[in-house]
């Protein structure tokens, strides 16, 4: 039996096969095993198998914590585990380089927070930030609510389990904004490209060098969105906020354009622009495509 075999046949992490694509959950598997691998390459196989397995029931009960749409405390989350000790967050440092990051997800670990606060520990998140995500700690709550609102836990880990209520903490009811539900799909987009649909690449950012991890890109992008006062930067055409089921048009809804296509989706080289333009760019540089755009936008008015 292959150590994916025996990782899918062992998995309670509170969700099941049923309801997504066998494929999807392997390569789910295969994606946290090259990050432990990649990370920890002595370990031995029986361990490997077994830290795959642990980080995988971790991502899933984040995961839950997440379609549940509520928050848990540490005590409450090692209970869910059924082992670890509230005092040590290590584990949350390894579900997030070894699974969250990989597969793309939000920063799921916010939503394990303090009592009190409704965050996460302030000694905890700073020595953590510096090697993890770099999500500021102003930011917390807003990607607490990214968390919520991301759709796509069950297509990569299978029908997830809610939380029972007595572990809920605080529930997060905040609808999603149509700005925040445009910048997930334009990010989700640009990780599609970065990691062939966040399955098939077993390492994030091998074909985009530098690129940020999803918390990182989404807080560029609503910077970057309030900077362009949501307008494209190629054409100055507003943004098309409205879904698809209310009528929007694709050509003008918003698109992560890099700058230099030499390089990943990383500070700096990123640029807000419609579907349209980012298009019509193609490989030509910015100030090329600007003009040719201008050009083409005078002659259809005309």
């Amino acid at each position: 039996m292959s150590d994916q075999d025996q990782t899918s046949k062992v998995f309670t992490g509170g969700g099941s096969l049923e309801g997504t694509s066998v494929d999807h959950f392997a390569a789910a598997i295969k994606t946290i095993r090259a990050a432990l691998s990649g990370a920890r390459p002595n370990l031995a196989a029986d361990e490997l198998v077994h830290r795959v397995q642990t980080v995988l029931e971790d991502v899933a009960l984040l995961a839950r914590c997440a379609k549940t749409k509520c928050l848990i405390t540490y005590t409450q989350a090692i209970e869910l585990r059924g082992h670890g000790n509230p005092q040590n967050g290590r584990w949350l440092d390894e579900v997030y380089a070894y699974a969250i990051d990989p597969l793309g997800f939000p920063d799921l670990t916010m939503l394990v927070v303090n009592r009190a606060t409704r965050q996460p520990s302030p000694g905890a998140f700073e020595a953590r930030r510096a090697k993890l995500s770099k999500i500021h700690i102003d930011d917390i709550p807003a990607e607490q609510r990214r968390c919520v609102w991301f759709v796509g836990y069950e297509d990569v880990l299978g029908a997830l389990d809610p939380v029972p209520s007595k572990y809920q903490l605080a529930k997060i009811l905040t609808p999603q904004p149509a700005r925040e539900r445009e910048i997930a799909r334009a990010v989700s987009n640009a990780l599609s490209r970065i990691a062939q649909a966040g399955l098939e690449k077993t390492l994030k950012g091998k074909e985009y060098e530098g690129s940020l991890s999803r918390p990182e890109l989404t807080a560029l992008v609503n910077a970057l969105w309030d900077e362009q006062k949501g307008r494209c930067a190629l054409t100055g055409q507003a943004f098309d906020e409205r879904s698809d089921e209310d009528g929007g048009a694709q050509d003008d809804r918003v698109s992560l354009d890099r700058i230099d296509n030499r390089l990943g989706y990383c500070e700096g080289n990123i640029q807000l622009v419609t579907q349209f333009a980012n298009r019509a760019r193609g490989t030509q540089s910015v100030d090329e495509a600007r003009s040719r755009l201008v050009q083409f936008n005078q002659s259809c008015e005309d």
